[in-house]
């Protein structure tokens, strides 16, 4: 397929994504002290379940939140996660976060490049050693969609819903989605 000249944004989120999985965390020799956390307000739980409910009323089939806190854990459902089968919505069950990832991906990225573990000038093979066609294409590249990579997604999704719902519960590896574009 021959590469198109628009941004690239799907693929480079799919590869900002193998990289910060790829960077494995160093573990430190000493411990650093850390100051006293102030204290956190209790979360306002109603509010939550209003917002909830908000979503489903507007279209969402179901919504959940979670909240980790000094007290502990806390977590909300309303909705389903199956409009077919009904199946409520489970806090534990996997769920896709959609474009929302790309912004995940990005901080833990630009972290990295904080600590000194990744350079954003720095070749993507360097960090995923023979992911990508070309040494030239740079952490940097990814995160401002300037890869020269295909976006992927036209194809996959044929441009319509039908073709979105035939793949969105299958996961593709890296490598496969790069070699889509």
């Amino acid at each position: 397929m021959p590469l198109s000249s628009h941004r690239r944004p799907a693929v480079s989120a799919a590869l900002i994504a193998a990289l910060a999985a790829g960077v494995v965390p160093a573990t430190s020799a000493f411990a650093v002290p850390v100051a006293a956390a102030p204290s956190v307000p209790a979360p306002d739980l109603g509010g939550v379940v209003a917002a909830l409910n908000s979503a489903v009323a507007n279209g969402a089939p179901g919504a959940m939140a979670r909240f980790s806190g000094p007290e502990g854990v806390e977590s909300r459902t309303v909705g389903v996660r199956d409009r077919v089968s009904g199946a409520p919505m489970d806090i534990r069950a996997r769920f896709r976060i959609g474009s929302v990832s790309k912004t995940f991906s990005t901080v833990v990225l630009l972290q990295l490049v904080e600590e000194g573990r990744l350079a954003l000038d720095a070749s993507v093979n360097r960090y995923l050693p023979g992911l990508l066609p070309d040494d030239r294409i740079t952490v940097r590249h990814l995160l401002t969609h300037r890869s020269g990579l295909a976006d992927y997604t036209n194809a996959m999704f044929a441009d319509t819903v039908p073709g979105f719902e035939a793949v969105r519960n299958r996961v593709f590896g890296y490598q496969k989605l790069v070699d889509l574009s």
